[in-house]
């Protein structure tokens, strides 16, 4: 059995919200691109989790290309969560805390 992809609570309530509204203000076109290329990537992921490499750090991560925007995601036992959408240019560290919060949050 397939297992479902589940996007955590933070990301629609917090990730996604933020970065659109950053964007919306300079750009509604590109704040839509976004919006487009979020749905879309969500939709591959459904169907072939495994598309992007498994890091060493437990996760998955796929680039938007609309923005400077990393996805990040993995597999827990009985789902696949994505867990964040971060700028690029965060802290890696400050990334792996949220990621783990939000993990055990989900799990």
């Amino acid at each position: 059995m397939k297992k479902p992809l589940k996007v955590a609570d933070v990301v629609a309530d917090l990730d996604m919200p933020t970065l659109l509204q950053y964007h919306r203000k300079r750009s509604r076109a590109k704040a839509e691109r976004l919006v487009a290329e979020y749905v879309r990537i969500i939709e591959i992921l459904s169907d072939n989790p495994r598309i992007a490499p498994l890091r060493k750090e437990g996760w998955r991560v796929v680039a938007l290309r609309t923005g400077p925007y990393l996805l990040y995601y993995g597999e827990l036992e009985s789902f696949w969560l994505v867990a964040g959408v971060f700028h690029a240019a965060r802290d890696p560290d400050w990334i792996q805390a949220q990621l783990l919060i939000r993990e055990l949050g989900e799990g």
